[in-house]
């Protein structure tokens, strides 16, 4: 199989100490993809250091200079425009990554329909639960961040850049990922492999931040509706083929940026685990009921759910069943509904 070639975008505006950190790590861990270094208006102090950083790496690096601070999306996205490579890895310049990082990465992108591929990317995006209880090593996700981002040439063709009219951060993130989604291509999360960055530098008063993330907020809702996040029960005689055709309808749902907590007896449990369930998507979590007091469990669970969770709602199984111990249950065309099938 072909290595796919790699171009590496990292915008810098100042911090030298922290940004040289970052780029020796790339350098150890890449020594064959090109770094895309974007000048973001930096002093001459950090200025000097990438010139001298790109001097030495000779035609591995494309500098390109802005005479200001443009903002991280305008800069990642200039990059964009002057990348061929297959993929591009988005680094923020705090990022640290380990020396098996990259390969580790590319090598989730050779799974079907990756557009996007993360690590986990600490401290921004948790442990999924997922991992606590499987020895996932890929899974889909919806979480994704600028600490660390890989991007594929083909889904960047079709779906284009992101939208620098957004926040920056997580609402620009969400939007891209559904557009990414809404063109068939998927979102990988690389379980094992795992970076670290501080948070991005800010710019602006915190009001001004405030109604960019507001106006952000509004304008992906207003695009792509908002995140439900539902519990479902299947009852003990629940045959495997509805529970296949559950969990196939949650993926789907799950997709399109929703978070499940499907409850199970102990044989549907296991069964759902030798097909793969708790690696299918980090928005699908999976809940083995108990033999004995298993309404007790699931009302206790709930409630710790709900406490964490305050907009979390019940919806009845794909025959119906409500869910116990909740007068107020959504029907099962809620999820046929978020399935967009």
């Amino acid at each position: 199989m072909t290595t796919p070639t790699l171009d590496i975008i990292i915008p810098v505006w100042n911090s030298p100490a922290e940004t040289r950190g970052c780029l020796v790590s790339v350098m150890e861990s890449a020594q064959t993809a090109r770094l895309i270094i974007i000048n973001n208006g930096c002093d001459r102090t950090t200025e000097l250091m990438l010139e001298e950083i790109c001097d030495h790496l000779g035609e591995r690096a494309l500098y390109l200079t802005m005479e200001r601070n443009i903002g991280f999306v305008p800069a990642v996205n200039r990059a964009l425009k002057r990348s061929e490579a297959d993929w591009c890895i988005i680094l923020r310049p705090t990022t640290i990554i380990n020396p098996h990082c990259i390969q580790q990465l590319l090598q989730t992108t050779t799974l079907e329909q990756a557009g996007l591929v993360t690590p986990r990317c600490l401290p921004e995006i948790p442990l999924p639960t997922q991992l606590l209880k499987s020895n996932c090593t890929t899974l889909e996700t919806c979480e994704i961040s600028f600490v660390a981002i890989a991007i594929s040439k083909v889904m960047r063709e079709t779906i284009g850049l992101f939208d620098e009219e957004l926040d920056g951060g997580p609402w620009c993130l969400k939007d891209y990922r559904y557009r990414a989604d809404a063109h068939g291509f998927r979102t990988y999360l690389a379980a094992t492999v795992t970076v670290e960055g501080q948070p991005a530098a800010l710019l602006g008063s915190l009001e001004r931040r405030r109604r960019l993330v507001e106006t952000a907020r509004t304008i992906c809702q207003q695009r792509w509706g908002t995140q439900e996040h539902l519990a479902i029960y299947l009852p003990k005689e629940t045959d495997e083929e509805k529970l296949n055709e559950t969990l196939k309808l949650l993926l789907s749902a799950a997709r399109h940026g929703h978070l499940f907590e499907l409850f199970l007896h102990g044989r549907q449990y296991h069964a759902a685990c030798k097909s793969g369930a708790t690696c299918l998507h980090c928005g699908i979590t999976l809940h083995k009921l108990p033999a004995l007091f298993t309404i007790r469990r699931l009302a206790r669970t709930m409630t710790a759910l709900t406490t964490t969770y305050p907009q979390l709602q019940t919806v009845c199984g794909l025959d119906d069943t409500p869910f116990p111990g909740f007068d107020s249950t959504l029907p099962h065309t809620k999820l046929f509904q978020l399935a967009k099938l």
